[in-house]
């Protein structure tokens, strides 16, 4: 019988492991703000990322950014002035810098260990030895 306090017990358990964090929203109004505001986002999913599964929905997101940006009508910049940035130009280069951080982020497959593996039995195979082995 309770006596209305409450049992540290008897709480239910947060599932800290399974709860998945919050995808950001794509924004509706795509600018440049908001698509530099998204991919910080994504990059902190990224960062965050600890199954292969959580890197495969950081690639979706990704796409998505990619084709949000695709479709954006972002301003052009201005041509009379040199060091104008495109920004079309840095979020694509921003969205190719976290793919490549992605690619990074993956374990290495059996395919990838097996081709190191080849290669150093073909290194150790081809190598000439000498009596003490060296």
């Amino acid at each position: 019988m309770s006596n209305g306090e409450d049992d540290p017990d008897d709480a239910p358990e947060e599932a800290s492991a399974d709860q998945d964090v919050d995808a950001p929203d794509l924004p509706e109004d795509v600018t440049e703000e908001s698509l530099t505001e998204y991919l910080d986002e994504i990059e902190a999913l990224l960062d965050d990322a600890e199954t292969e599964a959580d890197l495969d929905d950081v690639e979706a997101l990704l796409d998505d950014a990619a084709d949000s940006l695709a479709d954006a009508d972002l301003p052009e910049p201005d041509e009379e002035d040199e060091d104008a940035a495109d920004p079309r130009e840095t979020l694509e280069s921003r969205i190719d810098e976290l793919r490549s951080t992605l690619e990074d982020a993956r374990g290495p497959y059996v395919e990838d260990v097996v081709e190191s593996i080849e290669e150093a039995i073909g290194t150790i195979e081809d190598t000439k030895w000498t009596d003490d082995g060296t």
